[in-house]
């Protein structure tokens, strides 16, 4: 009896230590998400290319590989944190340039503003997923709900996904218009230097068993 309570276990122990491995909490320290966004308007030379990096995040994503179907992320911003332009950010993104901190501070001001992202009300952003398909090896389709200032959209991007270990790794790029989510792009100069309506989310995740 003692043996088959023994072996029982041992089963229970392996089952939960699977069950644990497939949920994973996204590491900040590790992870980057940042906005791409371009200059427009008949004075565009006069302006530049900015990129802005989510400095407080958090999230969960729900991974076994022996059942992919069942995969599932979700992604928690604090919209308060966003930082403009840090020439670190500018340099690995290869952005060409450098705005000065004036303008860097006006570009923070304004997208923080009521006319933007109105964080002062809406101060989350947020992705949930709805469904992820497997394509081949490494490479998914993920379909979700991204919510910007109060406003959800669907939106279905690919992602290239791996395990290292245990530690689970996932990059993808997503392209949205700001006017879907209900504000308009940056301006300034009476329209003449502004940013493009379109803009790139580029996704590198990393993540950690519970």
């Amino acid at each position: 009896m003692s043996r088959i309570i023994l072996i029982g276990l041992v089963y229970l122990g392996a089952f939960a230590n699977a069950a644990q491995a497939a949920t994973f909490t996204i590491d900040q320290s590790r992870s980057t998400l940042v906005v791409q966004l371009f200059r427009d308007g008949v004075a565009a030379r006069l302006g530049h290319d900015h990129v802005v990096r989510a400095t407080r995040f958090s999230g969960l994503v729900s991974f076994d590989p022996t059942a992919p179907q069942s995969a599932s992320i979700r992604v928690d911003v604090d919209a308060a944190a966003l930082k403009a332009d840090e020439p670190s950010t500018r340099s690995r993104f290869s952005v060409s340039g450098a705005p000065t901190a004036s303008d860097i501070a006006e570009i923070e001001t304004s997208m923080k503003s009521e006319r933007q992202l109105y964080v002062s009300k809406f101060p989350r952003i947020t992705f949930a997923s709805d469904r992820i398909t497997r394509e081949a090896s490494g490479r998914w389709q993920v379909a979700g709900q991204l919510t910007i200032r109060g406003v959800t959209r669907a939106v279905r991007f690919p992602a290239t996904v791996r395990m290292e270990g245990d530690v689970f790794r996932a990059t993808a790029t997503i392209e949205f218009l700001q006017t879907s989510f209900g504000y308009q792009p940056y301006r300034a100069a009476l329209g003449a230097i502004k940013n493009k309506d379109a803009v790139i989310l580029h996704v590198d995740l990393t993540a950690t068993p519970q």
